[in-house]
């Protein structure tokens, strides 16, 4: 029995620093891993505690906010974007197909873009975009000028707000939620590599408790996750139903 896999970037905030102290702290729990696991987990409750401070730093900064709700704005289109044209690759006209493939080996090249910190991400968009316009054609044949548009107008309104830190007083964190967040996953990735390695040489009787207590969260989680999408997806139909009638 070994850890099972977790989709930790559709947690969220909350959720993603709370899974990880209840993941600390079980291991912790457990002399017997944790003597196996010693380093990684050192460098996992560092990274941790690290994501903790920045969450606490933004529940109180009303600047770093607003940040990352227009950083989610910018990211929300770009990954709808990358969905419609991998959706389009197979499509029965030739000439549609070929703009799309054209058009996604652009996606591919920039399929990291919406996971980067805010500053490098700023960066890529800038190359991403120019790569973008230079297909303006196949953009056009397939009818996606408008999700262009939007890419561009919600990455400048991520610009606008950032250029308003100057008049803020408020406390900012020294690295955004998203890099932290980031940090904290590489680190437990380490840490479930290493415990299902473990187990897979050594069996899973000294690694039952542990994993059991793991998986189980990551149900709860992972249920928490499916629900919310399955709320968003039922309001969503029925803002359509409303708006058709």
């Amino acid at each position: 029995m070994l850890i099972k896999n977790i989709h930790l970037n559709a947690l969220q905030n909350e959720e993603h620093a709370g899974f990880h102290t209840y993941v600390s702290e079980y291991i912790t729990e457990d002399a017997n891993v944790t003597l196996k696991v010693q380093l990684q987990l050192s460098d996992y409750k560092l990274k941790l505690a690290i994501e903790k401070s920045v969450l606490d730093l933004i529940h109180k900064n009303s600047y770093t906010q607003r940040v990352n709700d227009a950083d989610a704005a910018r990211d929300k289109p770009i990954k709808g974007f990358f969905g419609v044209v991998a959706g389009m690759l197979h499509h029965f006209n030739p000439a549609m197909a070929q703009a799309a493939y054209n058009v996604n080996l652009i996606n591919e090249n920039f399929s990291n873009i919406t996971r980067l910190s805010d500053d490098k991400q700023t960066q890529a968009f800038d190359s991403y975009i120019a790569a973008i316009d230079a297909a303006s054609a196949d953009i056009s044949l397939l009818g996606l000028t408008d999700w262009v548009t939007e890419m561009k107008a919600t990455h400048a309104a991520f610009l606008e707000v950032v250029k308003s830190r100057n008049a803020e007083k408020d406390d900012k964190p020294d690295i955004n939620m998203k890099q932290a967040r980031v940090d904290t996953e590489l680190a437990y990735n380490a840490l479930v590599d290493r415990i299902n390695a473990f187990i897979t040489i050594e069996g899973d009787a000294v690694f039952a408790p542990l994993v059991t207590k793991i998986n189980g969260r990551i149900d709860q989680y992972s249920n928490a996750v499916a629900q919310r999408k399955g709320w968003a997806k039922k309001k969503n139909d029925t803002t359509t139903d409303t708006e058709t009638k």
